[in-house]
């Protein structure tokens, strides 16, 4: 059997530009993991009957509509009103919800109000569907013509955590038969999707092999898909294509800076960064992650010279003869700050972001990066010539990403963007 699932999104922050949808990728992307495609996405305003209408619409043609948002106290909170006005029943106080409701405030030591305990009030007949993270509790409710209704948390944490815990179990219910699909990734970073896509082509897989590709500025995933039951062949080719050293990880769930501290975790390595042009940016990606704190000592942020003399011992003589933006001012930035922060390993960046301040010789989107440790140091030129933000961002995971093959004992590539 081939379950159908489709996603009604509500919300007038997402129809007028607000507020990204990520609700509906994120069922997307975890459907495509069990096997399943998403059939519809349907988007509508806080209106009742708009969304009576699309719950009608996507019922008629789905197994499963999931609703996203409209549970919480306001006026244009409207979901249960509409899912019980769409299938022909009365709003009661469901007994559970009023108690995980009562529970969320007591925790917080704020008193239940009126308005707040319209949380509670489910569509008679409905199933609660447990919110941990928030204080909405969904549901489920069958439908007329024998659909069934999931209503969650339109906040993503919430709304993630619901449909891992309420969903899920349902489809599985559900789905009968239908085989899973086996799956290999890899992520990459600072590889263009351009030049992947040329590579992979390139291998002539089969074409029940699927390939697709996500670019997450700077990094891009790929994933292989397939009803076949081992991928490793395929997998195999891929990754020698890509070459191993730009894999990052082949875990689906793994970030770059969550695998980068991983790794500095094993090895028991620390880390410090002095940072320029950046601003704080690398050290804002290392303490991204919980565990931060067993491998991050500390960064410098020197944006002027005198910062990076006084505080990082940055010799005046190198800043005079080979400008802040140098090979020689990120080495002696990242031995000072080492030194500094008596970390094994140090990072340094400085550069061009831009617009003003480019040369001839160092162009808008040129900067340096240095890396020392107790095994030795190196320093690496890049040039990246995009606007501001992008050139600051690249610059940064370009860095850890340096650090990461250090660590690793790879081959620096002769340059970034990477051109495999």
């Amino acid at each position: 059997m081939t379950l159908s699932v489709s996603i009604l999104a509500t919300g007038s922050e997402i129809l007028d530009g607000r507020v990204l949808d990520t609700n509906s990728n994120f069922v997307a992307r975890e459907l495509a993991d069990m096997g399943l495609k998403l059939k519809r996405v349907l988007t509508v305003d806080d209106d009742l009957q708009e969304l009576i209408h699309g719950l009608r619409e996507l019922a008629a043609s789905s197994d499963i509509v999931i609703t996203s948002g409209g549970l919480g106290p306001t006026s244009d909170d409207l979901t249960r009103d509409a899912v019980a006005a769409f299938s022909g029943v009365g709003l009661s106080e469901h007994p559970a919800a009023l108690k995980h409701v009562e529970e969320f405030f007591a925790r917080r030591s704020r008193p239940l109000d009126a308005t707040n305990r319209r949380q509670a009030v489910l569509p008679q007949g409905a199933s609660m569907i447990h919110n941990e993270r928030g204080s909405a509790p969904g549901f489920s409710a069958a439908a007329p013509g024998g659909a069934v209704v999931c209503s969650l948390s339109g906040v993503p944490s919430e709304f993630q955590q619901m449909f891992r815990d309420g969903v899920v179990p349902l489809i599985e219910q559900r789905r009968g038969g239908t085989p899973p699909v086996a799956r290999a990734a890899f992520k990459t970073l600072a590889v263009p999707e351009s030049a992947l896509g040329k590579l992979i082509e390139g291998l002539a897989l089969p074409p029940d092999v699927l390939v697709s590709y996500r670019a997450a500025f700077p990094e891009v995933h790929i994933v292989l898909k397939s009803a076949r039951k081992d991928l490793g062949a395929f997998a195999g080719q891929v990754r020698a294509a890509i070459g191993p050293d730009n894999i990052f990880t082949e875990r689906a769930d793994e970030s770059f800076v969550g695998r980068l501290q991983g790794l500095l975790c094993e090895r028991k390595l620390s880390i410090a960064t002095a940072e320029s042009c950046t601003g704080g940016m690398v050290a804002e990606l290392l303490t991204r992650t919980p565990g931060s704190s067993a491998v991050f000592r500390g960064s410098v942020v020197a944006y002027h010279n005198d910062i990076k003399e006084r505080e990082l011992g940055v010799p005046a003589g190198v800043l005079s003869a080979f400008g802040a933006v140098s090979a020689e001012t990120v080495r002696a930035m990242a031995a000072g700050v080492r030194e500094r922060m008596q970390s094994d390993i140090a990072v340094a960046i400085s550069g061009v972001a831009g617009p003003d301040g480019g040369s001839d010789e160092k162009p808008v989107g040129t900067f340096f990066v240095g890396v020392a440790s107790g095994s030795g140091s190196f320093e690496h030129r890049c040039l990246y010539a995009q606007e501001r933000q992008r050139v600051r961002t690249f610059a940064s995971f370009v860095a850890l990403d340096l650090v990461r093959r250090h660590v690793l004992g790879l081959a620096t590539p002769g340059s970034y963007p990477i051109w495999v």
